[in-house]
């Protein structure tokens, strides 16, 4: 199962995708078919951490996929990435936990009872290390492709004061609204996951977002799941 937000992250899938059917399950959008011999469901999951939950709890429990891929587009937080390079999940963390106080929180991990068993706690969530490899010898021009860890919270941050604490304390490289809850869902259900991000805009050297960006990163899933085997 490919999964993106929006429609521009998920278009260049869809054209490829044959024998297309959409399923509609509650609010979100789903689409069946194959991309040379393996078959695939896109999920358009919307935008931000319900969303992005829902949908890929959804998708697990209908579709039964081998693995899942969350894509889409990012803004930095490595000062040293670039606008359209590719960044590969390594980890995938979510930032966004919240405590009233003075100063600012401290890193907060998620707990998951595996298999109905003893609570688990996770800081992050690693993306599934075959996938990853995979991903790695995927041909790509348009930028570098790095290694990473994936932010995400619900929310578009401009602040470069606070992208930079959110690098120091949590680590990580680039932020999106979806990646880390898609993962934590995968990870409950023991799904192998990997999200796969591009830079469209960084605060840091390049402000503006740029759109095309999503059609890259897209064509670049594109690849990869034909080079899968």
């Amino acid at each position: 199962m490919i999964e993106g937000a929006v429609d521009f992250e998920i278009a260049p899938l869809l054209d490829a995708l044959q024998g297309r059917q959409q399923i509609q399950l509650g609010s979100w959008t789903y689409w069946t078919g194959r991309i040379g011999s393996k078959s695939v469901v896109i999920a358009r999951t919307e935008q931000g951490p319900i969303n992005a939950a829902a949908s890929t709890a959804f998708g697990i429990d209908r579709f039964h996929p081998a693995a899942i891929i969350d894509q889409g587009t990012a803004g930095a937080h490595n000062p040293d990435y670039d606008v359209f390079d590719i960044v590969l999940g390594a980890k995938v963390t979510d930032f966004s936990a919240s405590k009233s106080d003075l100063a600012r929180s401290p890193p907060a991990p998620h707990e998951l009872r595996l298999g109905g068993h003893q609570l688990k706690s996770f800081t992050g969530f690693e993306g599934d290390a075959a996938l990853l490899a995979t991903a790695r010898n995927t041909p790509y021009d348009k930028g570098k492709v790095q290694i990473g860890n994936i932010g995400s919270a619900y929310a578009f941050d401009r602040q470069i004061d606070f992208i930079r604490w959110v690098r120091q304390t949590y680590g990580t490289d680039s932020e999106d609204m979806e990646s880390a809850y898609a993962a934590g869902v995968a990870a409950g259900m023991q799904i192998p996951f990997l999200a796969i991000r591009i830079i469209s805009n960084s605060q840091l050297n390049h402000p503006k977002f740029e759109r095309e960006a999503g059609t890259y990163c897209a064509q670049f899933v594109l690849r990869l799941v034909r080079s899968m085997k």
